[in-house]
């Protein structure tokens, strides 16, 4: 079998193509929606789960203040407020530049990489604030909110990564050594 006879994997010729808008227009706003939801419905929860009882004497999530309370929500208003950006910016990006493939993957890259950088301050400030303890035993000391505040966002950031390193897309960007 000659092995330069083999069919390439072929690179869509697209900065933004259909697996990463899924991803990005659709995945990433419907999992945004669930914190979001989860903050502003049961903000006093929300709140009494962010530090495991294993790290911290727990909290009578009834008992949580006024102030708590509309902190946490306005943090699912800010969580919604990403979704919806998601949900109806990228879309709009990727219908109106589809034909200036330059502009759109400019557009994404100042996008995406905004939202890589809070991926990772999100991340570090959640271990900071779990401690040494909390932060390198997730197996024994997380609970289901630390895994999402860090296991999903570091999904997040690992997609965003892929996409900036060009894996499954092409780049419309001219050579900068021409």
């Amino acid at each position: 079998m000659d092995l330069l006879a083999m069919p390439r994997l072929s690179v869509p010729s697209h900065p933004f193509p259909r697996p990463y808008f899924v991803f990005f227009a659709g995945v990433e706003p419907f999992l945004t929606i669930i914190g979001a939801a989860k903050a502003v419905i049961w903000p006093a929860h929300f709140h009494s789960t962010l530090i495991p009882t294993s790290l911290a004497p727990p909290l009578v999530p009834k008992a949580a203040h006024a102030a708590t309370v509309m902190a946490v929500r306005q943090l699912g208003n800010t969580y919604g407020l990403l979704a919806l950006v998601a949900a109806v910016v990228l879309p709009t990006m990727r219908r109106t530049l589809a034909d200036k493939p330059a502009d759109l993957e400019a557009c994404l890259r100042a996008y995406l990489g905004c939202l890589a950088f809070a991926d990772v301050t999100h991340i570090a400030l959640t271990l900071f604030d779990l401690g040494l303890e909390g932060a390198v035993h997730p197996f024994t000391h997380w609970n289901q909110l630390v895994w999402g505040n860090v296991g999903i966002t570091t999904c997040l950031f690992v997609v965003r990564s892929l996409w900036f390193l060009g894996i499954g897309r092409s780049s419309a960007r001219k050579d900068r050594t021409e």
